[in-house]
């Protein structure tokens, strides 16, 4: 029994290019491709350059990753020689910030007020919202 459905590629394409480009992620790179079980390289590979197809493997262990990383199942501590690592966590804590965003619903902009998950970066930006709705698409 999976706990976790896989993210479409399109989607967790999407979702990582918001992720790596962010400085502010809560987890270095580094250690985000330790929680995954693939290499820099890769990951760069497939969701920076694009220069590598991604598979599988790479779209299940990303997926998964990212999801225990958005829900705070994971978390990001230091040792006393000052070297970082991941570990989970026995309760989950998801990181919550006060939010403020523009969405757009039937054609009208709506300013969305509350709180949401500081790890989560499956939601569209306006930007994407206004391609989508050039193209037809129902949002």
């Amino acid at each position: 029994m999976e706990k976790y459905k896989t993210i479409p590629q399109k989607e967790l394409m999407r979702i990582m290019k918001r992720f790596f480009a962010n400085p502010k992620r809560g987890i270095s790179k580094k250690l985000f491709s330790d929680l995954c079980g693939v290499s820099m390289t890769q990951l760069y590979g497939v969701f920076v350059y694009e220069d590598l197809p991604m598979s599988l493997m790479v779209q299940k262990r990303v997926s998964k990753a990212y999801q225990e990383f958005r829900n705070g199942e994971v978390g990001v501590y230091m040792n006393r020689d000052c070297t970082k690592f991941v570990q989970y966590r026995k309760e989950a804590v998801p990181p919550l910030k006060k939010g403020n965003r523009i969405e757009l619903q039937n054609g009208k902009m709506v300013l969305k007020i509350g709180i949401v998950n500081r790890n989560d970066y499956s939601d569209q930006t306006l930007d994407e919202q206004l391609k989508g709705e050039k193209n037809g698409s129902i949002i």
